[in-house]
C-alpha cells in the first residue's frame, strides 16, 4: 500500500471519528460581528460557591472544551475589550457563544501596574498585549523586540534557535514586512510565539509569530495617518495612510505607503586562499551608497455575515533603487606584493509586483471552513556599470544585465471540527511556479545563461490537539510533493529536475507539574533551496571571482526537540536540533584556473546543535517594568578548511535587558540593552556586539494622536564583524552599517478601525522563495 493511501485512509477515519459525541462542554466563541475569538479566558465553576474547577483558552477558530462534572456549575468568559459571559448549567451540545463589545474606548483604560504574563503552550507561548504597558512601544516591529526569545537587530527579527519567522495577522500571512513596521501596538491583543509550527504550516517554516488585533469596533469612515521623520546620516521620512469604511456587513479598504531609504554600508576584510600555486592574501575596503524607494498601494473590501466571511484585496508595489559602490584592494601572493586593484559600480534596480489575494472563511454545521486563493506576478531587472582598474592588468570596463520574472499560482482550503476531547483540522494546497533567470554581459569574460524553473507543489495535512483534564496532546502529519523542472536556454535539464516526497510529522504533550507548567515537543522541518540558489548562472564578481548558485543542492532536514517549563514568570527553554544537508557558501578554482575561483552553495553534512534559554519578568514593582532575557547556544560542526579538519563549537551567548518606565503625565520611557558574546554560528566566528537604545511615547485625546521619539544604538556600537572559514578560503569581515538613528514617529487616529480581512493566504513559504 502507498504512503499516500495510507494517509489518505487515516484522513477520512478521523473525519468519521469527529462524528462521535463527548462528554463535556464544549463550544466556539465568537464576537457580536460573527468573527472567532481567540484567546477567551473560559473558567468552569461551581455554581453553589463559585470555587474554580477547570479553565482554559480558546484557540484560532474560537473553540474551547472542557470535561463535564456531576454538580452544578457555571462557565465564565472574558476578554479583554468584551462584557463578560455567564452561563449558567451548560448542557454537553455544541454551544455558538457570542461576547458582546465592551462599551468603553481601549483609550479610556487606566493601565496602572498591569504586566505582560507569557504563558507557555503546547506550541510555544502567548503573550498579551492590550492592557499591558506594551501596547505603548510604538509598533509591532518595535513589539517584536520585548518578546520572549526573540531577536530584534535593526528590522531583522529571529526566534533564538529558528531563525527569521513567518508573520501573521489575524491569521492572514504577512507577504510584506512592512506591515509590521506599520501596525501599532495598542492595536494588538496578543501575540503568539510559535517555535513548534503544526502540520498546517508549511515543513518549510521553523517559527511562527502570529498577531491577533483588537476587535474593531462600530461602523462608518476612519483614517488613520502615520508620518516618520528620522535622521541617520541624511534626513529621511516614510509616510502611510490608511482608510476603511464599514457599513452593514461591508468593509472597504485602503493603504497607500511612500518610504524613503538609503544606506551607505561600508567595509573591510582580509581574505587568504590557500591555492595549489601559493597561499593569496587580499586586503580589502569599500563603501556603498543606496536610494531604494518604495511606493505601494492596496486595496480591498471584506463581507460577513453571522458565519460566513469572505474578501479580497490587489496590492501593487515598486520599489526602484541605485547603487554606487567602489573598493581598494591590495592583492600579494606568498608574502609577495602582486597588485593593487579599484572596482566601481554604478546599479540599477526595478522591482514591481502585482499581488491579487482572496479569502473564504465560514461554517458548515459542526465544521469550520476556510479556503485562500493567491496570484503574484512579479518583475525584477537589474542592470550593472562596472569598472575596475589593476596595476597589472588592462582596464576592464562592462555592462551586466539580469531580468527575473515570477508567477506564482497557490490556494488551500482547511477544515476543522470539535472532535472527541478537542479538535480535527485537515487541509491541501496546491502552488504552481514558473521563473525565469536571464544574465548577460558584453564581455568575452561574461557567461551568459538563460534559466526556467516550472515547479508544482501539493500537500496534505492533518492535526489534532486533545485536552485530557490539564495533560494537553497535539500530533499532526503533512506529507508534500513537489514537482520541480529545470530548464537551460529553453532546453529540460534532467540531472537538474528533482521530484519530492516528503513527510513532515510534529507532535507535543504539556502538562502541569506542581506549579510548573511544562511541555515537549518534537518536529521535523525541510528548507529546499531558493530559486536564485538553484541557478546555474555564473555571475561576474571581479577578475578573480565568480559566484553560481547550485542546481544540484538537496533540501536541508531538521529534527527539532524543546522542552519548556514555566514557573510564575520564570520561563525556561532547552532545544536540540539535527541539521542535515545545511547550505553553506564553498569556493573551489574555477574552470581549473589556478588564481579565478568559483563561490557556490554546497551541502554540508548533519550536524547538532544545542541551545538553553531563560527569560524573566518580574512583576513586584510599580512604575518599573524590566525583561531580563539569556541564552547560550552551542554547535557540533567540523569544516574541512586547508585540507584540514577545523571544529566550529565555542558557545554563543545572547543576553537582553529592557526596561519600561512609567513616567509622570502617563509618558513611557523605554531603555534596552542587548549583547551577544563571541562565538560560532555555522561556519562563521561571529565577534560580539552590544548597544543601547531609548525611546519615549506619549499619546493624547484617547489615543488619536501618539508621538514617539526613539534614538536607536545610543553609543553607536552595533558594529559586525565575523571570520568566515570554508574550504580554501578565510575571510575577516568587518561592516559597519548605520545603526545610530534618530526618529520621530507622530500618529493620528479618526475613528480608528482596522481591516476585517481574514484570509490566511496560501503558497507563503513559495512567495519568500521568489
Amino acid at each position: 500500500m502507498s504512503l499516500k493511501k495510507v494517509v489518505t485512509g487515516l484522513l477520512l477515519c478521523l473525519c468519521f471519528n469527529s462524528f462521535i459525541h463527548s462528554s463535556s462542554y464544549k463550544g466556539f466563541v465568537k464576537d457580536d460581528s460573527g468573527n472567532a475569538l481567540e484567546f477567551v479566558n473560559v473558567t468552569l465553576q461551581s455554581l453553589n460557591d463559585s470555587i474554580f474547577i477547570n479553565g482554559t483558552v480558546t484557540d484560532k477558530v474560537g473553540y474551547f472544551e472542557l470535561g463535564k462534572q456531576n454538580k452544578p456549575v457555571f462557565l465564565k468568559l472574558s476578554s479583554i475589550g468584551f462584557e463578560d459571559r455567564i452561563i449558567e448549567n451548560p448542557d454537553t451540545c455544541l454551544m455558538d457563544i457570542e461576547l458582546s463589545t465592551a462599551t468603553y474606548l481601549l483609550g479610556e483604560v487606566v493601565v496602572k501596574g498591569s504586566r505582560p504574563v507569557a504563558k507557555i503552550n503546547a506550541e510555544g507561548l502567548q503573550v498579551p498585549i492590550s492592557g499591558t504597558y506594551l501596547s505603548n512601544i510604538g509598533t509591532a516591529l518595535d513589539l517584536m523586540g520585548k518578546l520572549p526569545f526573540v531577536i530584534k537587530t535593526g528590522n531583522e527579527v529571529e526566534v533564538i534557535g529558528k531563525g527569521t519567522p513567518e508573520f501573521y495577522i489575524n491569521g492572514r500571512k504577512v507577504r510584506d514586512f512592512s506591515e509590521i513596521q506599520q501596525l501599532s501596538s495598542n492595536q494588538i491583543k496578543s501575540v503568539d510565539v510559535i517555535t513548534t509550527p503544526g502540520a498546517r504550516y508549511d515543513a518549510t517554516v521553523n517559527a511562527v509569530i502570529r498577531i491577533t488585533t483588537v476587535a474593531p469596533v462600530g461602523e462608518g469612515f476612519s483614517f488613520t495617518d502615520r508620518t516618520t521623520v528620522g535622521y541617520k546620516h541624511y534626513a529621511y521620512i516614510f509616510e502611510q495612510a490608511n482608510i476603511n469604511y464599514r457599513k452593514n456587513g461591508f468593509d472597504f479598504f485602503g493603504n497607500l505607503i511612500y518610504e524613503n531609504y538609503r544606506e551607505r554600508p561600508s567595509y573591510k576584510n582580509q581574505t587568504y586562499q590557500y591555492l595549489k600555486s601559493g597561499t593569496v592574501f587580499q586586503n580589502s575596503k569599500g563603501q556603498e551608497f543606496s536610494r531604494y524607494p518604495v511606493y505601494e498601494i492596496k486595496a480591498g473590501m471584506n463581507y460577513n455575515t453571522r458565519k460566513n466571511y469572505l474578501g479580497f484585496y490587489y496590492d501593487f508595489s515598486y520599489k526602484p533603487s541605485l547603487t554606487e559602490s567602489s573598493s581598494q584592494t591590495t592583492r600579494f601572493i606568498d608574502e609577495i606584493f602582486s597588485q593593487d586593484l579599484e572596482d566601481s559600480s554604478y546599479i540599477r534596480k526595478h522591482y514591481r509586483q502585482h499581488l491579487l489575494s482572496a479569502y473564504y472563511s465560514g461554517d458548515l454545521g459542526r465544521w469550520q471552513l476556510s479556503a485562500n486563493i493567491d496570484a503574484i506576478f512579479q518583475n525584477n531587472d537589474k542592470n550593472s556599470s562596472n569598472k575596475e582598474i589593476s596595476s597589472l592588468y588592462p582596464l576592464r570596463d562592462f555592462l551586466t544585465v539580469n531580468d527575473i520574472s515570477n508567477r506564482l499560482l497557490s490556494g488551500n482550503f482547511i477544515a476543522s471540527v470539535s472532535l472527541w476531547k478537542g479538535s480535527f483540522s485537515f487541509g491541501t494546497e496546491v502552488t504552481d511556479i514558473f521563473r525565469q533567470d536571464k544574465y548577460y554581459g558584453d564581455a568575452e569574460y561574461i557567461t551568459d545563461s538563460d534559466n526556467k524553473i516550472k515547479e508544482t507543489k501539493a500537500a496534505l495535512f492533518a492535526e489534532t490537539r486533545q485536552s485530557f483534564g490539564a495533560l494537553d496532546i497535539g500530533a499532526g502529519l503533512r506529507l508534500e510533493y513537489t514537482d520541480s523542472r529545470f530548464y537551460n536556454f529553453g532546453e529540460l535539464q534532467p540531472e537538474e529536475s528533482r521530484k519530492y516526497l516528503q513527510l513532515s510529522p510534529s507532535a507535543s504533550i504539556s502538562y502541569p507539574i506542581g506549579k510548573i507548567s511544562t511541555s515537549i515537543s518534537y518536529t521535523r522541518k525541510t528548507s529546499r533551496p531558493g530559486f536564485e540558489q538553484l541557478s546555474s548562472a555564473v555571475k561576474y564578481v571581479d577578475r578573480y571571482m565568480y559566484e553560481s548558485g547550485n542546481p544540484n543542492l538537496k533540501p536541508v532536514y531538521r529534527d527539532y526537540l524543546s522542552l519548556s517549563g514555566q514557573w510564575k514568570n520564570l520561563i525556561l527553554e532547552l532545544e536540540f536540533i539535527s541539521t542535515k544537508n545545511y547550505f553553506m557558501w564553498q569556493t573551489f578554482p574555477y574552470n581549473e584556473s589556478e588564481d579565478i575561483l568559483l563561490t557556490s552553495l554546497q551541502n554540508m553534512p548533519r550536524f547538532n546543535s544545542y541551545g538553553a534559554f531563560i527569560d524573566y519578568s518580574p512583576t513586584f514593582f510599580d512604575i518599573w517594568h524590566p525583561n531580563i532575557m539569556a541564552g547560550v547556544e552551542i554547535q557540533d560542526f567540523t569544516i574541512i578548511h586547508n585540507e584540514i579538519p577545523l571544529s566550529l563549537n565555542k558557545p554563543l551567548g545572547i543576553f537582553r535587558f529592557n526596561n519600561a518606565i512609567h513616567l509622570p503625565w502617563d509618558m513611557w520611557c523605554n531603555l534596552d540593552f542587548s549583547a551577544r558574546t563571541t562565538g560560532n554560528s555555522e561556519n562563521l566566528y561571529v565577534k560580539s556586539q552590544w548597544g543601547c537604545n531609548l525611546s519615549f511615547f506619549k499619546s493624547f485625546a484617547n489615543d488619536k494622536f501618539t508621538i514617539k521619539l526613539q534614538l536607536n544604538d545610543v553609543f553607536n556600537t552595533m558594529k559586525t564583524g565575523f571570520i568566515l572559514y570554508d574550504a580554501i578560503c578565510l575571510t575577516r569581515m568587518e561592516k559597519i552599517y548605520d545603526t545610530r538613528d534618530l526618529q520621530i514617529v507622530f500618529t493620528y487616529n479618526y475613528n480608528s478601525a482596522r481591516s476585517r480581512y481574514k484570509g490566511r493566504g496560501s503558497g507563503n513559504n513559495d512567495k519568500g522563495r521568489l
